[in-house]
């Protein structure tokens, strides 16, 4: 019997049944009907038999009489009261039950109430019926619904009996007549259920071995499998158990199964379907029915994302910053992996977890505090939080909040990226405690400058202030009338005491560039005239060691420049000194070039090449190095401090050039300045006095001398008088002050050291005098040879500078570059 049939059969006798009810029903409520008729008449039967009585005539004797069978029938019952004094007297009682009427019932009779009573006695529910016969009788007949019941139930057997002959007759009329109708049916409603011709997907039903029992033409169509064939040769091989796994248990658990799989058409492509198994009987026979839906492109779009997801995790994963995403209320919903890694706790487990327990307790409040004002923030506001990892490290992260808001919703989420900066801070720690030490270092070495510094003037005083007695008593030798032995004797004293010198100059020279004190300046001057000059003052030095001391200035280049002649002197003077000293046989050539660069800009070059001893490669830059020379043995052989190239570079580069050099050992050296100069102005060029020249101070010119040093004090009178001036020494400011006030001189020659009051105050105080004494000319006389020592001198208001040992051509040019009345006129014989 198929499923429909069964249905039908049920829908049939629930329909029986319900009819048997109510007819039930109805058959019992109609005896009901026809008991309270019968009732009635009965009680009114035997008010009319009694009505010929009269109450006199009615007595308790009369009952007797009344006792006739037929007044009631089986299983009824008749009593007949009055009611006298309040006192109940029965008067006629007939009784074929053994239950009895209760007083209430004739009372109610008696008192005129007429009608139906349905009560429950002790032996069962009766329904009485109550009707007054005069004022003072009452008449109450009674019968057990019991009665009733039986007779329904007697009717309704039958009636049930009836129905299930018909339902007999119905079913097996069915088998002839709604069987081939139920097939037809079941066929209409399985092509209807699988919509065989308009479903855009597949529908088949299978066995539970996975045979192919019907299927729609498109399944058909795209793997050529039709009933008969197995759905497992379609089934990707991989996934073929899969989809026996899923069709058992649809038939286990008697359920719809959804799931996933992968069949492959006759093209061989690979296609994936959402499949729905759901169990299916027909004919006693299980099967399965399977709907699918082409899920390819989906599951193409499915990985993609997955993939995109994947890059996106891996791109969040390989930053170096830390990214938190929380939720509104501050809880952890994922994190990359730098956070997990500073963290030292897998993601998963702090999913859903406050962020702020990962802080440091004084952070809490204050992330907790700035987490309810994000939302209403505008920007990315930062701030600097420490967290603390599993294992209780603690790193400092600047971290970064940004409010994430989704479309057509109010809910937001929490980006936090953080970078760690716990090295960088320590690291800036570090810094500042290296930066500190490195201030005090500096201090430390900026007071042992000053205190070289102060060393190097104090050393450089003390030694000049002998030598300028020594050299000062050599030239005034020299200057005398001496034989050829004495004059070669005073000769020697002289040059060595100018060797000296220029040791002396050059440990200055490297003490202002070590200190960053050295002063470049920018004049104009003739560079043809100073390197002429240069080649005339080696000319005879080179003559005597037989060497050719040749000169070439390209005549394609300017020879008035703005610079620092002496410096430039200073640095090609060192050349020809050492080309003179280093070579043995052959030439010396001085030769200037340059190009122009832009403007009036030149890139100026100074050569210096000789045929000389030359230098190894592996000691050309060692040269250039403070107290080294190329060999040891250059030294003791050829003499110097080793401080002469050195100086010379440093000089170059702060006059924005350099030196090279082109060398190879036994084959001569070609050093070369190079310099980056603007053109000069020749009109505001100094022109040099011929050195043949010696200027000529008139006699009558007074000088006041103030000098502490008795040596340095004679030796510079005895100079003075040989130029034919008039001198007075005093032996300190304090002297010369009062000198100055008591008597008038044309010039003052200072010493800016000395006892009781010293030359700069002394200066100061003489400036400070009236108009005819302040204005007397100045010349400083120093053994301090530093800048900053001449620097005071013009500060104090004085006019010129010497520096110790003093020279007899040098005193007489400086003062008379001071006074007016100097003559240009007398050479020197």
């Amino acid at each position: 019997m198929t499923r429909h049939l069964r249905s039908l059969l049920l829908l049939g006798i629930g329909t029986l049944m319900s009819m048997v009810l109510v007819s039930g029903a109805v058959i019992y409520t109609n005896e009901v009907h026809s008991q309270k008729l019968q009732i009635e008449a009965w009680a009114n039967a035997a008010f009319e038999k009694l009505h010929d009585y009269s109450p006199p005539n009615l007595n308790r004797q009369h009952i007797g009489p009344l006792d006739r069978p037929s007044l009631i029938s089986p299983g009824q019952t008749l009593q007949i009261a009055e009611v006298q004094d309040n006192q109940l007297y029965f008067w006629y009682e007939q009784n074929k039950t053994e239950t009895h009427i209760p007083a209430s019932l004739l009372r109610d009779a008696i008192a005129g109430s007429k009608g139906f009573r349905r009560v429950t006695l002790s032996s069962g529910t009766y329904m009485f019926y109550l009707l007054p016969i005069n004022q003072q009788l009452g008449l109450v007949v009674g019968e057990p619904i019991a009665k009733i019941r039986t007779i329904t139930l007697h009717t309704w057997t039958l009636i049930v009996i009836a129905n299930a002959i018909l339902l007999i007759i119905a079913a097996v009329l069915s088998q002839q007549i709604v069987r081939p109708i139920n097939e037809k049916i079941r066929r209409q409603l399985l092509q209807h259920s699988l919509s065989w011709e308009s479903m855009s997907g597949i529908a088949l039903r299978i066995s539970s071995s996975l045979y192919i029992l019907d299927a729609n033409p498109r399944f058909e169509s795209m793997f050529e499998l039709t009933t008969g064939d197995r759905l497992s040769d379609a089934a990707s091989k991989e996934k073929s158990s899969d989809l026996s796994f899923y069709v058992l248990q649809a038939l286990q658990e008697r359920s719809v199964i959804e799931f996933e799989c992968v069949l492959v058409d006759t093209q061989g492509v690979k296609s994936h379907w959402a499949m729905s198994a759901s169990p299916w009987d027909l004919d006693g026979q299980e099967s399965i029915l399977l709907y699918g839906d082409d899920i390819t492109r989906h599951h193409r779009m499915a990985l993609e994302l997955q993939a995109e997801q994947e890059r996106v995790n891996l791109y969040l994963d390989a930053m170096q910053t830390l990214l938190i995403i929380c939720d509104h209320d501050g809880n952890v919903l994922r994190m990359n992996q730098q956070a997990e890694d500073l963290i030292s706790m897998p993601g998963e487990s702090l999913h859903k977890q406050p962020i702020w327990s990962l802080l440091r307790t004084d952070d809490r409040d204050r992330l907790k505090s700035l987490w309810q004002r994000l939302p209403t923030i505008d920007g990315h506001p930062v701030d600097q939080l420490a967290l603390i990892s599993s294992s209780g490290k603690e790193s400092t992260i600047n971290w970064q909040f940004t409010v994430v808001r989704y479309p057509d919703s109010e809910h937001i989420d929490i980006l936090m990226a953080g970078l760690d900066v716990t090295e960088s801070i320590a690291n800036q720690q570090a810094l500042e405690v290296a930066n500190r030490q490195i201030r005090e270092a500096l201090n430390t070495a900026k007071n042992a400058n000053r205190t070289k510094s102060i060393f190097l003037a104090s050393m450089s005083h003390e030694i000049r202030t002998p030598m300028n007695g020594m050299l000062g008593a050599a030239e005034l030798l020299l200057d005398s009338p001496l034989d050829k032995e004495q004059s070669g004797y005073v000769d020697i004293i002289h040059s060595s005491c100018h060797v000296l010198l220029d040791i002396i100059n050059d440990i200055l020279d490297l003490s202002k560039i070590e200190s960053g004190k050295l002063e470049i300046e920018a004049v104009d001057f003739d560079l043809n005239q100073l390197l002429n000059d240069l080649f005339h003052l080696f000319h005879q030095p080179a003559r005597n060691k037989e060497l050719a001391l040749i000169y070439r200035f390209d005549n394609q280049i300017p020879t008035i420049w703005r610079g620092d002649p002496k410096r430039i002197r200073q640095i090609v003077t060192n050349l020809l000194s050492n080309a003179v000293k280093f070579t043995h046989q052959g030439h010396i050539e001085l030769h200037a070039e340059g190009k122009r660069l832009d403007g009036d800009s030149y890139q100026l070059q100074i050569h210096v090449n000789d045929t000389g001893i030359g230098i190894p490669p592996s000691k050309q830059e060692q040269i250039f190095s403070a107290f080294r020379q190329a060999d040891t043995s250059t030294s003791r052989q050829y003499g110097g401090t080793g401080l002469g190239l050195t100086i010379c570079r440093h000089l170059a580069v702060a006059m924005g050039g350099n030196i090279t050099l082109k060398t190879a050992a036994n084959k001569g050296s070609s050093f070369t300045l190079s310099l980056a100069l603007p053109l000069g102005d020749a009109n505001k060029l100094q022109i040099l006095q011929p050195s043949t020249v010696r200027p000529v101070i008139d006699f009558r010119t007074k000088i006041l001398l103030a000098e502490d040093n008795p040596v340095n004090q004679k030796i510079a009178e005895k100079m003075l008088t040989r130029m034919g001036l008039r001198c007075t020494s005093v032996n300190n400011g304090q002297e010369a002050v009062r000198a100055v006030i008591k008597s008038n001189f044309d010039l003052i020659l200072m010493d800016v050291n000395m006892p009781i009051l010293d030359g700069i105050s002394a200066t100061q105080q003489i400036r400070d005098l009236g108009a005819a004494k302040s204005t007397i000319p100045i010349l400083a006389l120093t053994a301090n040879a530093m800048m900053e020592d001449r620097q005071r001198c013009l500060d104090a208001g004085m006019n010129g500078f010497i520096s110790k040992p003093i020279r007899m051509d040098s005193l007489r040019a400086a003062i008379a570059s001071l006074l007016p009345n100097v003559t240009q006129d007398k050479s020197e014989s």
